[in-house]
């Protein structure tokens, strides 16, 4: 494989280096060294050219409500049986009402998208995501019950700029 070919994969392999590619705010003399695949002039060159082909990142908002709902639990562990549909459910495990956390639900134009950029805010803000899923019209986000208003905020501002 070609050095220009390791400078792709290794890129994407770092979904934040690609993002930052596609914004056009790379210093890629320091991202080869980061990066460090070889000859960092010629891996530097290799991410220019790369950049080049990309498309620029550009951004989104989304039409969504956003509610809070406290008093969540994993069923089982937190709370015995979930009085109620449960709020978040994978591969079995569920999260209802009745324990220790809190929900943020956006209900709308929601999609991965949007759960990525509330993901990568939240961890921003060293919020503790205990779990997060997108389905059809909604959007979950659990978290401890004292990161709960600002959860709120942080999905409500996500909803208005997404990076695509």
């Amino acid at each position: 494989m070609s050095l220009a070919a390791d400078a792709r994969d290794a890129v994407r392999e770092r979904p934040f280096l690609l993002a930052a590619l596609r914004a056009g705010v790379v210093n890629y003399a320091a991202a080869a060294s980061f990066l460090d695949l070889g000859d960092d002039d010629a891996v530097a060159a290799a991410l220019r050219r790369f950049a080049e082909d990309l498309p620029e990142l550009e951004t989104e908002s989304r039409d969504v409500t956003v509610t809070m709902r406290s008093g969540v639990g994993l069923v089982g562990t937190d709370i015995d049986e979930a009085d109620d549909d449960p709020i978040l459910s994978v591969a079995g495990v569920e999260l209802a009402g009745g324990g220790p956390l809190t929900a943020i639900i956006a209900e709308g134009d929601v999609d991965p998208a949007l759960l990525q950029t509330v993901i990568a805010r939240l961890d921003a803000e060293s919020v503790v995501v205990d779990a997060a899923g997108v389905a059809g019209d909604a959007l979950a986000v659990v978290v401890p019950r004292r990161q709960g208003a600002a959860t709120l905020r942080i999905v409500e501002a996500a909803s208005g700029t997404i990076y695509t």
